[in-house]
């Protein structure tokens, strides 16, 4: 189950590259990941299936497996 304040880990799809951030806001099947580093980086991600989240910011795509 999710939560606010929750730590998470984004995996870009196009570097493959791990990125961690805190769980800023949960609205209904869409979930906001604040990107930790101090750039302040909101990635909105939305639930595809059970488990799996998906989402891009920047051009680069986020997914978040749970």
């Amino acid at each position: 189950m999710l939560a606010i304040d929750q730590k998470v880990t984004l995996n870009c799809t196009d570097t493959g590259r791990d990125a961690p951030g805190t769980i800023v806001r949960i609205v209904g099947d869409r979930v906001d990941v604040m990107l930790d580093g101090g750039a302040n980086i909101l990635v909105s991600l939305r639930k595809s299936k059970p488990g799996l989240y998906v989402g891009s910011q920047s051009g680069l795509e986020f997914v978040m497996k749970l």
